[in-house]
C-alpha cells in the first residue's frame, strides 16, 4: 500500500502523490468478462484480493464503473462462501456493513459516489486468504455515425477540479491518490460478441485477439 505523501497538486484538484516503497498490493487480479449481443453488454468484474499479513484486512478504494451502465449484481467469495449482496438504503446498508465487521465477519460495500465512480469496502479479510468481488453490469452499445457498435469500460478515477476549499463536501472521497510509479496488476478482458461479425474489431488503443466460437460468436480477448 501508498505509504508516503507529498504534495503534488494545487488542493483544489483532491489529487496527492503517494510514493509506492514496493510491499504487495492487496489486490492482485482483475479481469472482465464480456457478452455483447442487439446494442447491449452484459459486463462482469472479477477482482481478488490477498491479505498477505497477520492480522485482518480492511480494504477501501475508488472503483470506476460506466456511467451509462446499471449495476445489476455483487457478490464476493471467501473459499468455499459464497456472499450475494442486497440492495439497500445507503445509511442502512453502511450500518449492515458495520456490524458485521464488529461480530468478526467477512464483509463487503459498494457505494454510489458519483455516475461513474463508486467506493468498495472489503473488511476482516482474514490473514493469508483471497477474497474474489465480482460486480455485474449492464450497459448499453453505443452505435458509432460511420457504422458499428462502440464499447467503452473506464479503468481510472482520475482526479478531478473540485473548487474552493469545502465546496464539495464529500471531496475526499472522490479524490483519489496519485502514484508515482506503475503499480497493481493488469486488467484482462475477454468480450464475447454474438453477432455476425462484418469486419474485423478493433481498438484505437490496445491490440486485440479474435477467435471464432460456436456458431456466429466470436471471442475478442485484450
Amino acid at each position: 500500500m501508498p505509504t508516503t505523501t507529498q504534495p503534488h497538486m494545487a488542493s483544489e484538484t483532491g489529487a496527492r502523490l503517494v510514493s509506492v516503497d514496493g510491499r504487495a498490493l492487496p489486490l492482485v487480479d482483475a479481469a472482465l468478462a464480456v457478452d455483447a449481443r442487439a446494442g447491449q453488454a452484459r459486463v462482469v468484474l472479477r477482482q481478488r484480493f490477498a491479505n498477505p499479513h497477520e492480522e485482518p484486512l480492511h480494504v477501501t478504494y475508488l472503483l470506476p464503473l460506466p456511467a451509462d451502465g446499471a449495476v445489476s449484481g455483487f457478490e464476493f467469495r471467501l473459499g468455499e462462501r459464497r456472499v450475494v449482496g442486497e440492495v439497500d438504503a445507503r445509511a442502512a446498508a453502511r450500518a449492515r456493513f458495520e456490524a458485521a465487521l464488529v461480530e468478526g465477519r467477512s464483509a463487503a460495500l459498494v457505494e454510489q459516489e458519483r455516475s461513474s465512480v463508486f467506493t468498495q469496502e472489503i473488511g476482516n479479510v482474514p490473514p493469508g486468504a483471497e477474497i474474489t468481488c465480482e460486480i455485474a453490469i449492464d450497459q448499453p452499445l453505443r452505435w458509432r455515425a460511420e457504422g458499428g457498435w462502440e464499447w467503452r469500460f473506464p479503468t481510472t478515477v482520475a482526479p478531478r477540479f473540485l473548487g474552493a476549499e469545502g465546496r464539495v463536501p464529500d471531496a475526499v472521497r472522490v479524490s483519489p491518490e496519485v502514484a508515482d510509479s506503475p503499480m497493481g496488476p493488469r486488467l484482462r478482458l475477454e468480450l464475447c460478441v454474438r453477432e455476425v461479425v462484418t469486419a474485423p474489431p478493433r481498438s484505437p488503443s490496445h491490440a486485440l485477439t479474435t477467435r471464432a466460437l460456436e456458431g456466429t460468436a466470436h471471442a475478442i480477448t485484450l
